[in-house]
Formats: structure tokens, C-alpha cells, sequence
């Protein structure tokens, strides 16, 4: 039998309904620890079940489910340790894990998710390790891992996203690895990884994006090899790459590209060589 356990610092009586769904609670439950169970097998959690549950310190998610729904655990911040995703999820829905700064482990998303939800993991700054995003994502929505600064190591974006939401990793700045970004990916969307300083390595924008949003970039200092951006992209946003200082080596900005906008590499102090700007280019 495969159930939703939660456990609570304080008691909820002997049942207790979470999103319109009856737990029921456990009979070694004492003290400061209140364990519960839902029903067995199930497949959803519904939206705001545990909003604002600020008692609850444990979670542990069955393989039967497979969405989180909008706000389920927002403000959730006493849950601790790591947070596994299991791979029956294919959908975490907007503010999901809002403010659930207490997590103190890593993240795991599995490669059964398709969708990350706008602020799903906002401000869940005590998040670390580094972080995959699975081939299987296809959307990260907007603000989805802002403010998560305790994620260190380097972000891999799969195959499958082609959409990189606004400010979805604004303030991550714990990152100190290298930035991958899948090859399926259409739109970076404005301050996307805005103050990820901590980034290192080059930086390869591929052929499948065609918009590089304001402030994409911004303060993206740690880079410390080349910019390769692709062949596909049109638009290029204001302040999209300001202040990252440290890649070096020529800039290259593709014929497809139309629009730079104001800003677009202001003090990017490390190119050398040549610039060519590409008859296309309608404004700067």
C-alpha cells in the first residue's frame, strides 16, 4: 500500500482534511511528531492542500502520484532535508513548493516531469547540490527556481525544454559549475538567469534559440571562457549579457540576428579580436 505520509509538530486530531482528501493519523504518533497517512494509491495532490501548514516537517511522496498541484506546500517552510520527486509526477503546478526554505538536501526531478509550474520552487534557498532539469521537461515556467541560492555545482537544462521562463533562475547565485542548456530550448526568457554569478566555463546558446530575453544574462560575471551564440537567434534583449566580465575571446553575433538591444554586452570587458555586426541588425 502506497500513501501520502506527512508528518506535523503538532496533532490534527485523530483525521484531518488536506485539499478535500481525509489523512488519517498514525497510532505511534506522540510528542512532537504527528505522522499521517491519505488514502492509499493516490494520484494527486490536490491544489493549496497544505498552504501555509507552517507545523508540517515531513513529506514523503508514493510513486502513485502523478501531479502536485498549484500552492499544495507554499509556505511550507519548516519541511527539511531533501526533496525527491517521485517518478510518477509528470506535472508540478504553479507555487508548488513556494517558500519552502527549510529544505536542507538536495533536489531530485525525475525524468517522468514535463511541466515545472511559474514559482514552483521560489525561494527554497536551502536546496543544494546541483540540479537536473530532465529530457523530459518541456516547460520551465516563470520564476521557477528564483531565489534557490543554495544550489551549487552546475545546471543542466534538458533536451526536451524549449521554454526557459522569466526570472525562472533569477538569484541563483550559489551555482559554481558549468551552465548547459539543452538544444531544444527557443526562448531564454528575461532575467532568466539573471545574477547567476557563480556560473564558470563557456557559454553555448544553441541553434534552436531565436530569443535571448532583457537581462538573460545580467551579472553573469563567473564565465570564464567563450560566447557562442546560435545561428537561429533574432533578437538579442537590453542588458542581456551587462557585466559578464570574464568571457574572453571573440564575439561572434550570428546573420540571423536583427535586434541587439541597449545594453545587450555593456561591460563585457573581456572580448578580444574583431566585431562584426551583421547586415541584418535593424537596431542597437
Amino acid at each position: 500500500m502506497s500513501t501520502i505520509v506527512v508528518t506535523f509538530s503538532q496533532d490534527k486530531g485523530p483525521t484531518a482534511n488536506f485539499g478535500g482528501v481525509v489523512y488519517t493519523r498514525r497510532p505511534e504518533s506522540t510528542g512532537s511528531t504527528w505522522i499521517y497517512d491519505s488514502p492509499p494509491n493516490p494520484i494527486s495532490i490536490p491544489a493549496d492542500s497544505f498552504t501555509n501548514q507552517s507545523d508540517l516537517t515531513g513529506l514523503s511522496i508514493p510513486n502513485s502520484v502523478t501531479s502536485i498541484g498549484n500552492s499544495a506546500f507554499q509556505n511550507c517552510f519548516n519541511l527539511t532535508g531533501s526533496l525527491t520527486i517521485p517518478n510518477s509526477v509528470q506535472s508540478i503546478g504553479d507555487y508548488a513548493f513556494n517558500s519552502c526554505s527549510g529544505f536542507t538536501g538536495s533536489l531530485t526531478i525525475p525524468n517522468s516531469v514535463q511541466t515545472i509550474g511559474g514559482a514552483a520552487f521560489f525561494s527554497c534557498s536551502g536546496f543544494t547540490g546541483s540540479l537536473t532539469i530532465p529530457n523530459s521537461v518541456t516547460t520551465i515556467g516563470i520564476s521557477a527556481f528564483f531565489g534557490c541560492n543554495g544550489l551549487t555545482g552546475s545546471l543542466t537544462i534538458g533536451n526536451s525544454v524549449t521554454t526557459i521562463g522569466d526570472s525562472a533562475f533569477y538569484n541563483c547565485s550559489g551555482f559554481t559549475g558549468s551552465l548547459t542548456i539543452g538544444n531544444s530550448v527557443v526562448t531564454i526568457g528575461n532575467e532568466a538567469f539573471l545574477n547567476c554569478s557563480g556560473f564558470n566555463g563557456s557559454l553555448t546558446i544553441g541553434n534552436s534559440v531565436t530569443t535571448i530575453g532583457d537581462s538573460a544574462f545580467y551579472e553573469c560575471s563567473g564565465f570564464t571562457g567563450s560566447l557562442t551564440i546560435g545561428n537561429s537567434v533574432v533578437t538579442i534583449g537590453n542588458e542581456a549579457f551587462l557585466n559578464c566580465s570574464g568571457f574572453n575571446g571573440s564575439l561572434v553575433i550570428p546573420d540571423s540576428v536583427t535586434s541587439i538591444g541597449q545594453g545587450g554586452f555593456q561591460r563585457c570587458l573581456g572580448f578580444t579580436g574583431s566585431l562584426v555586426i551583421p547586415d541584418r541588425v535593424q537596431t542597437i
